[in-house]
């Protein structure tokens, strides 16, 4: 059986609600955009499996690894802190933080299972 619906599910969830947190904090309106981010972020279940394919119970690597999570949330707060000025840079800030939060969510359910995350 698929994992795909679980970690869509987890990752709008998630992405929706860390989202309206950010706006909130900043002391902006939570609008719109904290629905767009979280389907965004669902519409990419299982990047993690586009490079260590999921063809075996022990198909979990280094990008499905405690050490790359870690670098993911590092390289995810410098994005997030980038001020982006231009439209298309923050177009760009807008898909490493969508697509870096569905990795995150991926990784975070794996950690959740019998199986868990190598440590490397």
């Amino acid at each position: 059986m698929s994992c795909a619906p679980e970690h869509a599910r987890f990752n709008f969830l998630a992405v929706t609600a860390a989202t309206a947190i950010v706006q909130q904090r900043e002391g902006r309106p939570v609008d719109g955009t904290a629905l767009a981010m979280g389907l965004a972020a669902s519409a990419l279940p299982s990047l993690p499996d586009l490079l260590e394919p999921a063809t075996n119970p022990n198909h979990r690597r280094f990008f499905h690894s405690m050490v790359f999570m870690a670098g993911l949330v590092h390289a995810m707060h410098r994005v997030y802190r980038w001020e982006a000025e231009e439209d298309w840079e923050k177009l760009t800030r807008a898909v490493l933080l969508v697509g870096g939060a569905a990795y995150l969510g991926h990784l975070v359910l794996d950690a959740m299972s019998p199986k868990s995350l190598p440590l490397i």
